[in-house]
């Protein structure tokens, strides 16, 4: 049997996977988590073959929980479930070590093909997905660079407790750093990205889905 966790922010979408899956002879779930940080806890006892991950949920997003099962479980299998298409996020998730990256509006089969393409040392990318890579392999040097590209770990720390509208006080405690240097890194998010504004800042995080809306 191939155990699977399953990580989406909305429950219908879980339980919708779950059904889906469970349908399959050899597949089964071995858990279920509504955002990033559950996703880290739970693979930490139930050590899943395969992890399914939505891009954008909250506390924390999918990218970002990539990037940390990659430094903490490399030997994990991680599919990307998502509505984006766009050329920064599938960039960002294959520089991020994504195994596979499969669109929410393909067919539900999708998900099932892709889980044992990866089990078996592969890769899976949705047909669209795939066209957008092999593009951008032809026309390297056109597709702007993604947040996880220019900005620093703690940078994307920083950038979502903005966006959920603590104060950098509030954001130094949470942290464990000094006001000071949240607003030091408040303003090299803001040179990086090209913004002036906090708000700016904001639909900076929501367009990279770093945050939902």
């Amino acid at each position: 049997m191939i155990s699977i966790l399953v990580a989406d922010d909305h429950g219908i979408v879980r339980e919708g996977l779950r059904r889906l899956l469970e349908s399959e002879d050899d597949l089964e779930v071995a858990g279920e988590a509504s955002d990033g940080r559950e996703v880290l806890e739970q693979v930490s006892t139930s050590l899943p073959e395969v992890v399914i991950l939505d891009i954008s949920m909250p506390r924390l997003g999918g990218l970002e929980t990539l990037e940390q099962l990659r430094a903490s479980h490399p030997e994990i299998k991680v599919i990307l479930l998502s509505v984006h298409s766009d050329p920064s996020f599938i960039q960002s998730a294959i520089a991020l070590g994504a195994d596979g990256y499969v669109l929410k509006d393909g067919e539900a089969t999708e998900v099932i093909t892709a889980i044992r393409e990866v089990v078996r040392g592969g890769s899976y990318f949705s047909p669209v997905v795939a066209r957008e890579i092999v593009d951008q392999m032809r026309h390297p040097g056109t597709t702007q660079e993604g947040p996880f590209s220019i900005l620093s770990g703690r940078e994307r720390e920083v950038l979502h407790r903005i966006a959920d509208g603590l104060s950098a006080k509030e954001i130094a405690v949470e942290l464990n750093i000094s006001t000071k240097t949240v607003e030091a890194h408040r303003t090299s998010l803001m040179r990086k990205v090209g913004v002036r504004k906090a708000t700016e800042l904001v639909r900076y995080a929501l367009r990279h889905g770093l945050i939902q809306p």
